[in-house]
């Protein structure tokens, strides 16, 4: 059994690849750390062969190298398009992957990286990423930069009541925009919405793009909910 540790600061990626690896009966997900001292407990307490670490936590990345090493993880970094990854930081990570890479890409990289393996950089660009999911790029077409919003506080897990504080409007104006929302997506509820913009990449790159800073998952101490999560179904 293959045990990872799941470090992304964004939901929306967390969620679908969580899905992905546990749907897969040689992998085992032992932990999804929101905050850099949940991961280097994680790290220590479980011992995971793989850690998949978004960027969002190189600021710790000395510490998290270390035990890493200590304990033979292999650390399979998710770099954002934007991100500049140099040389150095390349050779002490065992694999770099772009957020666009496909689900059996992810596990099959896993699964490599458990055998002692390593990994070039897989990153592609934006305008081949967009090629690759036109579904996605009809429906980002059709939103408004105040439904995107919303669809990401709604991924991220926010009640309809929440989301209006955040964005200051009233919760029925909230309701009125999901029904537009799920007109445009096709969908019928909130847990449909979020596995729809899971399964279309640049959706889920137009909603976060939308949310502010200061409602990054990495700065929150939430508890990591289980699959689905049953803030949706509200």
């Amino acid at each position: 059994m293959i045990n990872v540790i799941l470090a992304d600061h964004q939901r929306i990626f967390r969620i679908g690849m969580a899905s992905a690896l546990a749907a897969e009966e040689d992998i085992r997900i032992v932990g999804q750390p929101q905050s850099t001292d949940q991961l280097l407990r994680g790290l220590v307490n479980f011992r995971p062969h793989v850690l998949v670490l978004s960027s969002a936590f190189l600021a710790e990345a000395n510490a998290i190298q270390e035990v890493c090493s200590r304990q033979d993880t292999a650390i399979l970094l998710l770099r954002e398009p934007e991100d500049e990854v140099s040389g150095d930081l390349s050779m002490q990570v065992h694999g770099v992957m772009g957020r666009s890479a496909d689900e059996a890409t992810i596990v099959r990289s896993v699964r490599h990286l458990a055998k002692g393996g390593k990994l070039l950089c897989l990153v592609r660009n934006r305008a081949t990423e967009a090629e690759e999911d036109p579904v996605g790029m009809r429906v980002r077409e059709r939103l408004a930069p105040q439904e995107l919003r919303i669809i990401a506080l709604v991924i991220q897990g926010y009640r309809n009541r929440e989301i209006a504080v955040r964005i200051g409007a009233t919760e029925q104006s909230i309701k009125y925009s999901l029904r537009k929302i799920f007109d445009k997506t096709g969908v019928f509820g909130r847990l449909e919405l979020a596995l729809f913009v899971i399964q279309h990449r640049t959706l889920q790159q137009a909603a976060l793009a939308h949310s502010r800073p200061e409602w990054n998952p990495v700065t929150r101490l939430e508890p990591v909910w289980p699959m689905p999560d049953k803030r949706f179904l509200n």
